[in-house]
């Protein structure tokens, strides 16, 4: 780490400021526990008193000793820690205000502690004078409407500090970055100042290096660094649903997550902890959000993929499915599974069933007919609640019998009728019409306008029929397991096709789901009902398809609110079906509400941002975002075959781990299959990881993986080995899986083709040198 030679008085004040601040806050949170302790101890007594004066005294007496026991139990009872900051990391930011020629100092942290000798710790979440810190920048004027005031003053001073383990390591100021070096020295952060990527556009050189030496600084609490924007975001009407739109590195993720913590702290009742849940789409991001949630003491909310939340709700609620998941259903089987023609399907299917049922009424229910109308013409109703009517109208048309033949005759119907319920609404059944009957498939086709295959048939169906067929274990459990032995010594029951025997896919879940909600009317079973949320964070709801966005709406509680984060241009998925955003809210069943744009990337610089917005080409959105750090300019380098790409890639993370051990490194490749082979050339490689299924370990080193698994996350320096012409093609879906795995990037950026470039990065335009960003 480099500093820019010695401090400045100057820079000795403000240091000297902050640490007695710091230790100030620290002293008073010290001093705080020891009294509670004291006056714990002074109330446990003062009980073990009461207790002592209750058995002796008079009956008269004892209602008033017992309110003064009652009081002191609530008091002991009480955790009183709870309203105390952390003495190891009490706060994030510091201001100092002048109002009329005086001066107050500020700290904003997660929880308000105010007995200090100097400066209150406030919480950012809930204290008005906050909206200062988040509104206002050092030297501009301020007015704002606080709690019986209007507060009119000066901002001349407004810090971001990062406090590690009790320790002050790093602050933040306007004009410069202070920060303490490996000998624990304080030196001015001389880093903004990128050194330049080795190896021009094109090149091969073996002088090739990467790495800015940024990699490893201590990293500010992310409350500081909202933005007045996103800082409003936190703060919109409850119970409107939140629609945060941006592209990546904009905060999305970081303000619904605030907003759930803000919201926690306004009602803790109806946004209780265990009524909230966060859905992500890869389990990289579920860590990662994790470890925000706790930093905002949201330690019991639920956050998890939606496979795997959709998974848990299925099992929950329907009975006999399959209890291995499929992990490898071919691309066009669940593009198949998850398009919306499917729940067209839903119609078809049951008017088949109410078609049968009909016939089993001419022959066990005599003088049914207006039963059986209504039960066909009353579409406009569940299937099972004209179940219910028909059964009403076929008991009141029974003849007048005499009263003991009636009801032994009511009770077979009813007993019929019973079984009936239970065998349509068992939709367990009912994926085997829907996937392995070619007229249901041809029928799913014919309503997806075009979208879908006939080709598409063929591949379900074959997927399905084996899916579906018993595995060789059970097909020969009552064969002598002598006969079952083959030539070359196996069994038959070891067959290699019992792979796909007896599983179900991730996708049948939420088809299921909501075709029980079809059938049913509600979305409840026997077996329990779908857990109802008073708020729910989806984050890239565009890689959600309708009917998993259909379940999601049902689970919201009717006074519930709702966070969407998305961008389109992430849209990576081919098996989703995305239409706008106006129809993501009407999947969910929530109000529409106009989008908030949120435009500056935080995450990447200057040159990676503009470099991944002109990578989208005729899908980009019309303005670029705007990127607040200048960088080293993106890397492009061009090799004439596999060996000479992995000899100059293993020098370079050699180097790059060797000179920088806390470094975070990404190659994403865009398929799994290519991370693999590189990894098998390069594990030799100090600190180099294989991550196949989204289990990223977020500590230095080097991780492989593909571009399908890093959404949401952020990396230091990215490589990507095979921006070539024969794998990312011109087209939507294509540019979209290099924009993401472009904009995983912090510092650095560095795309490497073979024999020829893609055509997604041909041109000029992408080998100039980008201009800084603004300052």
């Amino acid at each position: 780490m480099e500093g820019s030679g010695k401090l400045s008085e100057k820079d000795h004040a403000i240091i000297a400021e902050e640490e007695s601040l710091l230790q100030q806050v620290q002293d008073g949170i010290k001093t705080t526990i020891e009294k509670r302790k004291i006056n714990m101890n002074l109330i446990a007594k003062r009980l073990e008193a009461l207790r002592d004066e209750a058995s002796t005294a008079k009956t008269a007496d004892l209602p008033a000793l017992f309110d003064q026991m009652n009081t002191q139990r609530a008091l002991i009872e009480r955790s009183p820690d709870d309203a105390l900051p952390e003495r190891l990391s009490p706060y994030f930011a510091h201001m100092q205000l002048e109002e009329q020629g005086r001066k107050r100092d500020v700290l904003l942290g997660h929880i308000t502690f105010l007995d200090t000798a100097k400066a209150p710790v406030i919480d950012w979440r809930h204290a008005p004078v906050s909206r200062i810190f988040f509104n206002y920048r050092e030297g501009e004027e301020y007015e704002e409407e606080l709690p019986g005031r209007l507060a009119e003053g000066v901002v001349t001073a407004r810090r971001i500090v990062t406090v590690e383990r009790g320790e002050l390591v790093h602050i933040i100021t306007p004009e410069r970055s202070y920060t303490k070096d490996d000998q624990n020295n304080w030196i001015v952060d001389n880093r903004h100042a990128l050194p330049s990527l080795m190896g021009g556009a094109g090149t091969a050189s073996r002088s090739t290096s990467i790495g800015t030496g940024q990699s490893g600084s201590p990293s500010p609490d992310i409350a500081a660094l909202l933005d007045p924007e996103q800082y409003r975001l936190l703060n919109s009407a409850v119970d409107d649903p939140l629609l945060i739109l941006g592209g990546a590195g904009c905060g999305k993720t970081t303000v619904a997550l605030h907003r759930m913590a803000y919201l926690n702290y306004l009602d803790k009742k109806r946004f209780a902890q265990n009524r909230m849940i966060v859905i992500v789409p890869e389990p990289g991001l579920v860590h990662l959000s994790g470890k925000l949630l706790r930093s905002l003491h949201l330690n019991q909310v639920q956050i998890t993929t939606f496979e795997q939340w959709i998974s848990q709700q299925a099992r929950q609620l329907i009975k006999s499915l399959p209890k291995r998941v499929y992990k490898w259903t071919p691309g066009n089987v669940i593009r198949f599974k998850r398009h919306p023609a499917v729940r067209v399907a839903f119609e078809e299917l049951v008017r088949q069933q109410v078609d049968e049922l009909v016939k089993t009424f001419e022959k066990k229910l005599p003088g049914s007919d207006a039963a059986a109308k209504l039960l066909q013409k009353r579409t406009d109703l569940a299937l099972l609640e004209r179940l219910e009517l028909a059964e009403k109208e076929y008991i009141q048309s029974l003849p007048g019998q005499d009263s003991k033949s009636k009801q032994q005759r009511i009770a077979v119907v009813k007993k019929f009728f019973q079984e009936t319920r239970k065998n349509l609404l068992n939709v367990a059944n009912d994926r085997i019409d829907l996937f392995s009957n070619r007229e249901m498939l041809e029928w799913i086709v014919k309503h997806s306008d075009g979208q879908l295959s006939e080709g598409m048939i063929d591949q379900v169906l074959s997927h399905s029929l084996e899916q579906f067929n018993k595995s060789s274990q059970q097909r020969y459990s009552n064969i002598d397991a002598s006969k079952l032995e083959t030539i070359d010594g196996k069994s038959l029951a070891e067959e290699d096709a019992d792979e796909l025997a007896g599983t179900i896919d991730s996708e049948d879940f939420a088809v299921l789901l909501e075709l029980h909600f079809f059938k049913a009317g509600r979305a409840s079973t026997g077996k329990g009902r779908l857990k109802q949320y008073t708020h729910m964070v989806i984050d890239e709801a565009q890689d959600l398809a309708p009917m998993e966005r259909n379940v999601l709406g049902r689970t919201l509680h009717p006074d519930a609110a709702i966070t969407i984060a998305g961008d389109s241009a992430q849209q990576i998925d081919p098996s989703t079906s995305f239409d706008s955003w106006e129809t993501v809210l009407d999947e969910l069943g929530v109000t529409r509400v106009s989008a908030n744009h949120l435009t500056t990337t935080y995450r990447s610089s200057a040159p990676i941002a503009a470099f991944a917005h002109k990578v989208l080409g005729p899908i980009a959105p019309r303005t670029a975002p705007t990127a607040i750090k200048d960088g080293a300019p993106v890397s492009f380098s061009n090799f004439k075959n596999d060996g000479q790409m992995s000899l100059m890639l293993n020098e370079a993370l050699t180097d790059l781990i060797l000179n920088e051990p806390h470094a975070s490194v990404a190659i994403i490749a865009k398929e799994i299959e290519t991370a693999k082979k590189l990894y098998d050339v390069l594990r030799d490689v100090p600190k180099v990881r294989f991550v196949p299924d989204g289990d990223f370990e977020f500590r230095p080193g080097i991780e492989i993986t593909d571009a399908s698994q890093v959404k949401g996350l952020e990396f230091d320096y990215v490589i990507v080995p095979d921006a070539s012409y024969n794998v990312y093609r011109d087209k939507p879906e294509d540019r979209r899986l290099l924009h993401v795995a472009a904009t995983r990037a912090i510092h650095q950026l560095w795309v490497i083709s073979q024999v020829k470039p893609s055509p997604i990065i041909e041109g000029d335009e992408f080998h100039d040198q980008p201009a800084s960003a603004p300052g």
